[in-house]
């Protein structure tokens, strides 16, 4: 019997030549994408806050209330919108999602009543989800796999540079008012992060390749002579144990993230700080973050994701505790800060969305990371407002944020609980094989 005779794929044979594997192209494009939108819809959104209470006379609270509206529409909508990443792809969701972002942002600029507000900071948070962190963290996890954690680190130092943003909006808001900043963001937006949705692409298969820039191999009748991917459906995953402990442990760092993040230049100019030094702080901490997260990616993948995945949630809850205590007189502080919820936070940003494909695979991973964000809806939604109910009530943010440090450190016994081996069609067979109630 004649001995099989076995070619190389076109794109695979370009990929042994050197080339570079294309899924890096998708995640450098999703980085730039981070940089413009999650920059000013999240990281730069808390310079907005003293502008608008001056011009507008809002309590910290009610402002709050459009924070926490956004999160509980965020985990609403969340299995709905990574359902569509899943079904129509990751390229038309981006593409919708900037065009809504861009609408949010103009018609925040108009807002003179705490309804225009609300309904602004509504659209604003499905586009900013869908426009880019979503689609581009979902391609991610289907273009790799052994090098899931520096791909996806290299797409998260993206949202490090974003902290760039900060300074340059307070900026525009003290040179040209902070309406004004919204419709210019709204304007560079719509121009830079429409182009690079278009650099998505559903799959590696489809391109002749394999997670990582593995080839596949074609036989002499140019059919696969094996396949890869795959993962569990819905169903299976949510009849696990471990969903909803990796949706808790992961929940409870994540709903500090939107207080943390909105509420750190007015706690830094709270305890004495000027704005524009505020936004220094916040710029600094996003140059540590660029190289920090690619870093810890690629320790994730040596070392173990779920590892340090543990680790992130105490390092978060130490950093929380002395930005709690950060001041004017303790500037000595910004270094340790730095280098507890710095490395905790980027681990926790790479490794919360690696594990989730780590255990359930990637054939409904947009859909299960949004079911997993819409059990973490409570705390979110409840985070924000508590937060700006504190201020309120005490003048200051030290009390809630330490609160919140030990609110962070809980993941790391949550996620000890998790008992499941990482996926594997094996795996997938013994969850087919459990009872049902």
């Amino acid at each position: 019997m004649a001995t099989p005779r076995f070619r190389l794929s076109t794109a695979a044979a370009r990929t042994l030549r050197g080339q570079l594997y294309y899924g890096w192209y998708i995640a450098g494009a999703g980085a730039a994408s981070n940089f413009l939108i999650l920059g000013v819809a999240i990281f730069g959104f808390g310079v907005f806050i003293e502008p608008m209470r001056a011009e507008l006379g809002w309590s910290l609270s009610a402002i709050s209330i459009g924070l926490s509206l956004r999160s509980f529409e965020n985990g609403l909508l969340a299995p709905l919108t990574g359902f569509m990443v899943d079904r129509v792809g990751p390229r038309r969701m981006a593409l919708a999602g900037v065009v809504m972002l861009v609408l949010g942002l103009l018609l925040f600029s108009q807002a003179h009543s705490l309804w225009v507000f609300y309904a602004a900071t509504a659209t604003m948070a499905v586009g900013q989800s869908v426009g880019s962190f979503t689609p581009f963290s979902a391609a991610i996890m289907r273009w790799f796999s052994r090098k899931r954690g520096r791909a996806m680190g290299l797409l998260n130092s993206g949202n490090g540079a974003g902290y760039f943003v900060v300074p340059l909006l307070a900026a525009l808001i003290n040179a040209i008012g902070w309406r004004e900043t919204l419709i210019l963001s709204a304007i560079v937006i719509l121009v830079l992060a429409i182009p690079l949705a278009f650099v998505l692409r559903d799959s590696p298969e489809a391109q002749g390749l394999r997670p990582d820039g593995d080839p596949i191999v074609l036989d002499a009748a140019g059919e696969e002579v094996a396949t890869s991917g795959g993962g569990n459906t819905v169903a299976e995953a949510v009849r696990t144990p471990a969903f909803y402990l990796l949706a808790l442990a992961v929940g409870s760092a994540g709903a500090i993230q939107i207080p943390w993040i909105i509420y750190q230049v007015p706690h830094l100019q709270n305890v004495g700080f000027s704005l524009q030094t505020a936004a220094v702080i916040g710029g600094v901490y996003g140059a540590v973050q660029i190289g920090l997260r690619f870093t810890v990616g690629w320790i994730g993948d040596i070392v173990g994701r779920r590892r340090l995945l543990i680790a992130s949630f105490l390092l978060q809850g130490a950093g929380l505790l002395i930005f709690a205590n950060l001041t004017a007189d303790r500037v000595w502080l910004l270094p340790v800060y730095y280098l507890t919820f710095g490395v905790g936070h980027a681990s926790w940003l790479i490794m919360q969305m690696a594990v989730i494909a780590d255990y359930f695979g990637t054939l409904r991973f947009a859909t299960l990371r949004g079911l997993a964000s819409t059990l973490q809806m409570p705390l979110g939604v409840l985070t924000p407002f508590l937060a700006g109910w504190s201020f309120d009530r005490t003048g200051s943010y030290h009390l809630i944020f330490t609160v919140y440090a030990f609110v962070a450190a809980s993941g790391a016994i949550w996620m000890l609980m998790v008992r499941r081996a990482p996926w594997t069609p094996e795996a997938r067979t013994a969850v087919r094989a459990m009872p049902r109630a």
